[in-house]
């Protein structure tokens, strides 16, 4: 059967069948319905994930093994085929056809690819896919739509705004769905009220060049304390407020704390960030956090990044300052004293 993304969650929760495909036009979509087919998956007992990724030497036979033998660990497993040139060629399309024909039992085929044309979604392969489970075909959100699909996102996110702000932020992310979902992830943040105003879009919603606390963040994930200890001081030169900083830190932190649970579990980088919902364009900067840097290290930040907070609020901003810039320096894997700017 064919699904749509906006779908996909309600047809979830009516039962998970055991083939999907899902590509499209638009990366975030196929990243949101991906991460929901799988959170599906694992509350249905398959705790186990296997991911192959097709290129040019690809042995197939790698798959038919995957998807026919058991596990000693989990009696249930997800099998995921990464398909970026959005063909299987001859061979992998009569396996997928047999695999179609016969689904094995206790393993989910999750087949994922970027764009496909009308010929490669006519063909016999993705047809018998559709036909055993479902596709999922994810669209580019167009320009006519946007304003809606803003509209529709924000409320998901608990967030209210007048007509005048939805356009700004259609105008600032230019149709671009990933910046913009990101952007009010940022909003959360900004707005406690949970009300948006043009003032809080204009500080979320920086211009690529600047600085902001997502970008320091970063930085301090690959380990570039220059970097970071540099983006914080721009920051504190153009008077962001501290709280708003430490406020983006400890919701990335959270996010780097799950993850490195999920990596603690798996020691597989992949699917910690996947399991972890990390953004895929930030999945890299994570990847290189989680093999740096123990759990129990990112942990004990949250209370150093606490006391750093009631600091800034308690008449000790100044130091609060100092501390901030030391624990980007601790967190980036460099010694404090070495790269602390001086401040005249």
């Amino acid at each position: 059967m064919q699904i749509a993304p906006q779908q996909l969650v309600s047809q979830l929760q009516r039962g998970l069948q055991a083939l999907y495909v899902v590509a499209g036009e638009e990366p975030l979509l196929i990243q949101e319905s991906l991460d929901a087919i799988r959170t599906t998956a694992r509350a249905l007992g398959y705790d186990e994930r296997e991911v192959h990724d097709v290129d040019r030497g690809f042995d197939w036979s790698q798959l038919l093994e995957a998807v026919s033998s058991g596990s000693l660990f989990s009696s249930k497993r997800i099998v995921e085929l990464r398909l970026p040139g959005g063909s299987p060629g001859d061979e992998g399309g009569k396996l997928l056809r047999r695999i179609a024909e016969s689904p094995p039992p206790d393993v989910l085929l999750l087949l994922s690819a970027g764009p496909l044309d009308a010929r490669q979604r006519k063909s016999t392969w993705y047809t018998a896919l559709e036909s055993a489970g479902a596709a999922v075909y994810c669209w580019g959100v167009r320009t006519e739509q946007f304003g809606a699909w803003i509209e529709q996102r924000l409320r998901q996110a608990g967030l209210s705004a007048d007509a005048q702000t939805q356009r700004l932020l259609a105008e600032r992310t230019e149709g671009n769905l990933l910046a913009c979902a990101q952007d009010i992830e940022k909003l959360k943040l900004l707005c406690p009220d949970r009300r948006v105003s043009v003032e809080a879009l204009g500080l979320a919603v920086a211009d690529s060049a600047r600085f902001d606390a997502f970008d320091v963040f970063d930085k301090i994930l690959v380990g570039d304390a220059e970097g970071s200890v540099r983006g914080l001081s721009r920051l504190r030169d153009e008077g962001v407020a501290l709280p708003e900083i430490i406020g983006a830190f400890a919701y990335n932190l959270r996010s780097w704390a799950l993850a490195a649970e999920y990596y603690a579990d798996s020691g597989n980088v992949q699917s910690a960030c996947n399991s972890a919902k990390i953004w895929r364009n930030r999945q890299g900067p994570m990847s290189a956090a989680l093999t740096r840097v123990r759990l129990g290290a990112v942990r004990g930040w949250f209370a150093q990044l606490s006391r750093i907070d009631l600091g800034s609020k308690t008449g000790a901003a100044e130091a609060a300052w100092d501390e901030l810039l030391s624990w980007a320096l601790l967190a980036s894997g460099a010694a404090p004293a070495r790269l602390l700017p001086r401040r005249s």
